[in-house]
């Protein structure tokens, strides 16, 4: 079996004039995409749920999709979780953790909007939803030495799991950008798994920290997304 993982960013319509129109799925395409993964018999976890059966410890239900969120914006609360909720979809939300309640900082080009605060992100861990890290200031991790490369993974896993109470063993490569070193730093801050944004799905021997994932934006249609699913499936896992 094979999992693909998919990477939304931000679940709302995207303002005029906004540079970064891939980075929004309209909540009506977002419905007309989750209706398409039930409509074809997928079964949604979380990342935490591919590594456990990576490790042989869980077993996956047939035709297993990941969906995950890349910067734990407000309106993925709003929006998104209602509509996954209905389908008894989990999903895993990757956090940029120095901005618990503030804003995405680190994207000069687009404009300031909300992320979730704590209490949100610990509402939906109790849910049934992951919580991971999406680093501490959303660098680069490659190219970091081994001082940033902590203050990036190791101090944001532990100010998440404080927050939540829950723990976080799940982190996202901010932009992708990684390399043997970034996974190495990433193993070293005690994380059981990683996501990329390389376009493969996921089988049993894939390296939990250099996870396959898709991302997915823009005006993709429901059709289209299924057949990007579909080359998924025929691409080799790594």
């Amino acid at each position: 079996m094979r999992v693909p993982v998919l990477c939304y960013h931000r679940i709302e319509v995207p303002p005029v004039g906004a540079e970064h129109d891939s980075n929004f799925v309209t909540p009506l395409r977002f419905a007309e995409h989750l209706r398409t993964l039930k409509s074809f018999g997928y079964n949604a976890v979380t990342v935490r749920d591919i590594t456990r059966w990576q490790q042989g410890t869980t077993p996956l239900p047939p035709r297993s999709v990941a969906i995950t969120f890349d910067d734990a914006y407000e309106s993925v609360l709003r929006h998104a979780v209602p509509l996954l909720d209905a389908y008894n979809f989990p999903c895993t939300i990757y956090v940029v953790s120095s901005q618990l309640g503030g804003t995405n900082i680190w994207d000069s080009a687009a404009p300031r909007t909300p992320l979730l605060n704590a209490a949100a992100l610990r509402a939906l861990a109790d849910a049934g939803h992951e919580i991971g890290s999406h680093s501490r200031n959303h660098r680069r991790i490659r190219g970091l030495d081994d001082a940033a490369a902590r203050d990036e993974l190791r101090v944001s896993r532990a100010s998440l799991e404080s927050a939540i109470g829950a723990p976080v063993d799940s982190f996202a490569y901010p932009y992708g950008s990684h390399d043997a070193r970034a996974v190495q730093q990433v193993r070293d801050a005690g994380y059981e798994s990683a996501c990329t944004l390389k376009r493969w799905a996921n089988g049993r021997r894939t390296n939990p920290l250099r996870l396959g994932r898709m991302s997915v934006g823009g005006p993709l249609s429901a059709p289209m997304l299924a057949l990007k699913l579909l080359k998924l499936h025929l691409t080799p896992s790594r």
